[in-house]
């Protein structure tokens, strides 16, 4: 699948909640825990469906609709952009641009070219979001938000 086919459709929303933060979060596709879980946490991975725990300082990643099964960033081979607050924390996971990066770009040179690469990336389909990002989808949203703050001198 193109990255661009994730990107033009609305992320799941599902009637399960966090069960730690009491928060919904979308679906993750199957492809996407099978790319990140470590060895050991796939093996305790139940065949339900999980979704994506996007509230910064929570510890859980992962977690099924039913909440009887949950992964934290320890059972991940990647670090969880949202949930990180060292460096270098990942924005744009296919093509490696960080909170860091884009920042230090914009400070630099009052702009940055990230979004422009990120798009053509998808635009070309090589970007490899479903297993690379934890959140199983584009990161356009998070990019383009960040950038925002950028702008409007938040982030």
């Amino acid at each position: 699948m193109k990255c661009c086919d994730c990107c033009s459709k609305e992320e799941a929303r599902t009637s399960g909640v966090c069960p730690e933060c009491g928060r919904p979060g979308p679906a993750v596709p199957d492809e996407t825990l099978e790319a990140l879980l470590t060895p050991q946490a796939r093996n305790r991975r139940l065949p339900v469906t999980y979704c994506f725990c996007e509230t910064p300082d929570c510890s859980t990643v992962y977690y099924s609709e039913d909440t009887a099964s949950r992964f934290g960033k320890d059972d991940l081979t990647v670090r969880v952009g949202v949930k990180e607050t060292d460096p270098p924390r990942p924005l744009c996971y296919c093509l490696g641009h960080t909170h860091e990066s884009v920042r230090e770009e914009w400070e630099r040179t009052g702009r940055t070219t990230s979004l422009e690469q990120i798009e053509a990336a998808t635009r070309a389909g090589t970007c490899r979001c479903r297993t690379t990002n934890p959140r199983g989808a584009c990161c356009l949203p998070q990019v383009r938000r960040f950038i925002a703050g950028l702008e409007g001198g938040i982030s």
